[in-house]
């Protein structure tokens, strides 16, 4: 907390402290404003498929610990919170996948072993040229108009025929923690990739409609 700020006395302070971090969605604003700027979709697509732009190859732990970035007092991670792998061990509406790629939701501190018993994946699927609504599904992500899905450039190991892929918001997976440590890592989110996937996330799962806000005010005054 900054230092200049006022730690709330009351559950109404608490609540007017919270307002404009709880639920905020000015990250989605910022976020949908760059992408406006940058011009048309083939602009936005190019430079979001820049090397390292929104992927990168998988993070290691022992890199930055040779590197002296992060303290061997930290504890390992075998995987972060956006890193794109695949597993057969996942299950969606009580059904097993297999042949899938996934990102992963969970926060990177509840991935350290033995910290969690499961975790929560988010599912890819590859636009391929031959999707008749692939233009559109391109441009609606490269707008970040929808929350349904997060634009993704080509991963290593993609077919020619993939344009790019789109993490699907609509439907969590859930993996047992021991089994997604196995799982097979193919990249890492940017650290603008990973904000970007932090604020899609967020929105999702804490957007506040103005009508809701005056309900639930209203029901505090009876």
């Amino acid at each position: 907390m900054n230092a200049a700020a006022k730690t709330p006395e009351s559950l109404k302070e608490l609540e007017i402290s919270l307002q404009n971090l709880s639920h905020d969605l000015q990250s989605l604003t910022i976020i949908q404003s760059f992408a406006q700027k940058i011009g048309k979709t083939k602009a936005r697509q190019k430079l979001f498929n820049t090397n390292g732009a929104l992927v990168r190859p998988p993070i290691e732990y022992q890199v930055f610990i040779d590197k002296g970035l992060i303290s061997p007092e930290e504890d390992p991670f075998i995987l972060l919170q956006g890193d794109i792998i695949s597993s057969d061990a996942a299950y969606f509406m009580g059904e097993r996948i297999t042949g899938m790629k996934f990102a992963i939701a969970s926060s990177t501190c509840d991935l350290v072993p033995n910290r969690r018993q499961y975790a929560t994946l988010l599912r890819l699927q590859p636009i391929t040229v031959d999707n008749p609504y692939a233009k559109q599904l391109l441009g609606e992500m490269l707008k970040f108009t929808s929350t349904q899905r997060m634009y993704l450039p080509p991963l290593p190991g993609d077919r020619d025929t993939v344009l790019a892929n789109a993490i699907l918001f609509d439907g969590l997976v859930q993996i047992r923690l021991e089994d997604l440590l196995m799982s097979t890592r193919h990249a890492s989110l940017s650290l603008v990739g990973w904000r970007i996937f932090g604020s899609l996330v967020r929105t999702i799962m804490v957007r506040a409609g103005e009508s809701e806000v005056k309900m639930r005010t209203s029901l505090q005054t009876e």
